[in-house]
């Protein structure tokens, strides 16, 4: 009896302590689990000697601009056309009437066979005048005729040979009118005299339309000036900036210039996006009332995706170059507080307010406080970071960054 009783109470507590066993498993399976680290791809920062900029504003501008118009008078029959239309050089554009060009054109036509016709008539007078000056010069040989009539036939030959000439002449002066006809009759017709958008219409199908009044306004699209008024004691500075440009467009991508692409005027868009540029040219005459001189630059445009009028900030180097740090652009982000970064320490994203103090290429050079040259920060897959989120960073080359890189 006692040794069921003991059997007993040894099989209870197996199982009780194999029950609580199973429990504390189940526990820890179903415990949550740390997110794994985000994989980012990382970029060192760099630190390189860079001459300060001053800030420009400026515009987008078309580099060519027209307001159309016909040197004809008359009704509009076409108006082929509207805001916003991208055409092509040579794609017509509008039409006036033609009705009475086409009428004085065929009146005019019928002038030219009367005067051939005249010609033709003054061949005949002048070889009957000939004939009968022959005839009169052969009876005075013989003896048989009077010296006036002779002299009267020799001119009659001289004015039919005038009249020849003068028939000519009138041919020749209504062919020249033919012509003229012919150009008025094109000039009826507005072609485009460039790519471009129109931008404006000044008139609709059946209006009047006066001899070198505006038709359409047309803007190029294609290539864009970058127009900036810059302050007079930036003078010198820009005029360097020319001649590193000219230096570039007559040598090309050469290695030895790749220091000189590091001081070279940087140009952004209101997103901030930098934009190519080229061809700096310089309106060397100050504005007395701003104190201001104005600085050009070609925008090449072939996709059309910058508007003519966008509000543009330039970036001039001046004075000598001094240590600054340097970043890709990737890795700027923009909250409520400002731009920040996502800096990697001890395999954490550590977040950093910075200032952004110019765009340098594809770079840009900042201020931030605690951030040193050859630290990690991420520049791609930081939108879906949050703060001190745990990183498997990888960098730009593809090669493992040490976690830990806070030293």
């Amino acid at each position: 009896m006692v040794l069921r009783t003991l059997h007993s109470l040894l099989c209870g507590a197996a199982l009780a302590l194999l029950t609580v066993a199973s429990a504390h498993a189940h526990l820890q399976e179903g415990a949550p689990q740390a997110p794994p680290p985000t994989p980012v791809r990382v970029a060192p920062v760099r630190e390189e000697s860079l001459a300060p900029r001053k800030r420009v504003f400026g515009e987008l501008r078309a580099a060519h601009r027209s307001s159309l118009a016909l040197l004809e008078q008359g009704i509009v029959q076409k108006m082929l056309v509207r805001e916003g239309q991208v055409v092509k050089k040579g794609e017509v554009l509008a039409a006036l009437d033609t009705a009475r060009i086409n009428i004085a054109m065929h009146v005019h036509a019928s002038t030219i066979r009367a005067a051939h016709a005249t010609l033709v008539e003054q061949d005949a007078v002048l070889v009957r005048a000939e004939r009968e000056l022959r005839l009169l010069e052969s009876a005075q040989a013989a003896g048989g005729t009077n010296p006036l009539e002779v002299s009267d036939a020799q001119s009659a030959v001289s004015i039919a040979l005038a009249q020849i000439e003068l028939a000519k002449a009138n041919i020749a002066v209504l062919d020249a009118t033919a012509g003229l006809l012919k150009t008025r009759l094109a000039d009826h017709v507005l072609y485009a005299p460039f790519d471009g958008v129109v931008t404006k219409r000044h008139v609709e199908v059946g209006s009047w339309l006066a001899e070198g009044a505006a038709v359409v306004e047309l803007q190029a699209t294609d290539k864009l000036e970058a127009w900036f008024d810059v302050p007079q004691e930036l003078y010198p500075f820009v005029m360097v900036q020319r001649a590193y440009m000219d230096a570039q467009r007559e040598l090309g991508a050469m290695p030895e210039l790749a220091p000189i692409e590091r001081r070279m005027m940087e140009v952004s868009d209101a997103l901030d996006l930098s934009l190519p540029v080229s061809a700096l040219r310089v309106i060397p005459a100050i504005d007395s009332r701003s104190r201001s001189f104005a600085a050009i630059l070609d925008v090449p445009n072939p996709d059309a995706t910058l508007p003519a009028g966008l509000a543009l900030t330039g970036f001039i180097p001046t004075l000598e170059p001094m240590p600054r740090l340097v970043v890709s652009r990737d890795a700027i982000m923009h909250g409520d507080a400002g731009p920040f970064l996502f800096v990697v320490r001890d395999g954490l994203a550590v977040p950093l307010q910075v200032r952004i103090d110019f765009p340098v290429g594809e770079d840009v050079a900042i201020d931030a406080s605690g951030l040193r040259a050859g630290e990690a920060v991420v520049i791609e897959g930081n939108e879906r970071l949050l703060p001190m989120s745990k990183v498997a960073a990888v960098s730009s080359t593809s090669s493992p960054v040490a976690a830990g890189a806070s030293k």
